[in-house]
C-alpha cells in the first residue's frame, strides 16, 4: 500500500480540497523570496542601491537652510534628525526605482544598476526600500507631526515616480514635476519643523523655489546626457518631448532664474557670500578639472563627476555656514 501525504488525500468536501492545494506553494514562495532578498544583501550592494553620494550632502544642507530660518541652525540634534530622515527617504526612493528598473536596465546593459548586472535580487532592492522607509518614518517622528506628512508626500512622491503601473518618470513634464516636488519638500520639512508650524515669511518661498529648480535643472541635464539613449529605448522624458533645442533654452533660463534668486536671497542676508563662493568654487573645479585632464571624454567624464561635484560643493558650503556662525 503507498502512503500519500496529507495535501494528497481526498477531502470530504470538494471545497476542502481545493483550500487545502495551494497552502504549500505559498508559504514556499514567500520563504524563498525572503531568503533571495537577504542573500542578495552585502555592504557593497546597500551602498550601491543607496547611491548616497548623489544626495546625502544636499540633505543635509536643505536641512541647515531651513533650521536656520526657525533660528534652530546651530542645534546638532534637529540637523541630524531631519538630515538624515530625508536622506533615508531618498535612500528608500533610489533602492525601489533600481529594482522597478531593473528589466529595462539589464536590456541596456546599465553598468550603475547592480541589480540588472545581476549581483543582487530585485527582492535585495524591495527590502531595502522597506526598511529605509521605516527608519525615516521613525526618525520624522522625533522631529514632529509636519515633518512626518512632509516625509509620506516625499515616499509617496518617490515610489510613484518609478512604480511600473503609475511610472511618472516615464511621462513628459511629470519627471521634471516630482523632481521639483522633491526638491521643495526637502527643504520645506525643516523649515516648519519648528514648534511656529507652517510659514510663508522669512524668504522661505524664495529660498523653496531655489531648491525645487535645482532639482528640475538636475533632471533636465541628465535627460539631455540620456537623450540618445531614451530616443532608442523609447522612453518618454521631458527632453525627448521638447527636443534637445527647446531643452537647452529652458535650461538656461531656469539657469538665469536660479541666479536671480539666490543673488536676491543673498541680498536679504539669508545665503552668506563665503558658502556661495564655496560651493560654486568647489563644485565647479570638480567638474572642470577632470574635463581638463580628459578632454576627449568631456561628456562621460562630466556626467559621472555632476553628483560629486554638487555634493562635494554641499558640504563645503555646509562648512563655511558654520564657521560664519
Amino acid at each position: 500500500m503507498i502512503k500519500r501525504s496529507f495535501f494528497h488525500t481526498k477531502a470530504m468536501y470538494p471545497d476542502m480540497q481545493i483550500i487545502l492545494k495551494p497552502a504549500q506553494p505559498k508559504s514556499g514562495s514567500m520563504l524563498g523570496q525572503s531568503s533571495n532578498a537577504l542573500r542578495g544583501l552585502s555592504v557593497s550592494t546597500i551602498f550601491s542601491l543607496a547611491r548616497l553620494h548623489v544626495y546625502m550632502p544636499i540633505c543635509f544642507f536643505c536641512a541647515m537652510v531651513g533650521l536656520d530660518i526657525t533660528g534652530n541652525a546651530q542645534s546638532l540634534i534637529p540637523l541630524l534628525t531631519i538630515g538624515l530622515t530625508n536622506t533615508f527617504a531618498l535612500v528608500a526612493t533610489f533602492a525601489f526605482n533600481d529594482a522597478e528598473d531593473a528589466p529595462d536596465d539589464k536590456l541596456a546593459r546599465s553598468v550603475r544598476n547592480v541589480i540588472a548586472l545581476g549581483n543582487a535580487p530585485r527582492e535585495s532592492g524591495y527590502l531595502i526600500a522597506a526598511t529605509a522607509t521605516i527608519i525615516s518614518l521613525l526618525l520624522s517622528a522625533i522631529a514632529g507631526s509636519i515633518v512626518v506628512l512632509i516625509t509620506l508626500a516625499i515616499l509617496i512622491t518617490g515610489f510613484l515616480y518609478s512604480w511600473r503601473p503609475f511610472r511618472m518618470k516615464a511621462k513628459p513634464f511629470w519627471d521634471a514635476f516630482t523632481h521639483a516636488v522633491v526638491g521643495g519638500l526637502i527643504f520645506l520639512s525643516p523649515a516648519w519643523s519648528s514648534q511656529i508650524g507652517v510659514i510663508w515669511e522669512n524668504h522661505v518661498i524664495p529660498i523653496c523655489l531655489i531648491f525645487s529648480l535645482g532639482t528640475v535643472l538636475a533632471i533636465l541635464n541628465h535627460e539631455l546626457y540620456e537623450y540618445e539613449d531614451d530616443l532608442k529605448a523609447n522612453t518618454r522624458t521631458t527632453v525627448v518631448a521638447l527636443g534637445k533645442r527647446k531643452s537647452y533654452w529652458i535650461v538656461g533660463c531656469i539657469s538665469l532664474l536660479l541666479l536671480s534668486l539666490i543673488i536676491h536671497v543673498y541680498r536679504l542676508g539669508v545665503f552668506p557670500m563665503i558658502s556661495i563662493l564655496s560651493f560654486v568654487i568647489v563644485g565647479s573645479s570638480l567638474m572642470l578639472i577632470p574635463i581638463m585632464l580628459y578632454p576627449r571624454q568631456a561628456v562621460s567624464v562630466s556626467k559621472r563627476m555632476i553628483p560629486w561635484a554638487m555634493n562635494l560643493g554641499a558640504f563645503s558650503a555646509i562648512i563655511t555656514w558654520y564657521i560664519r556662525g
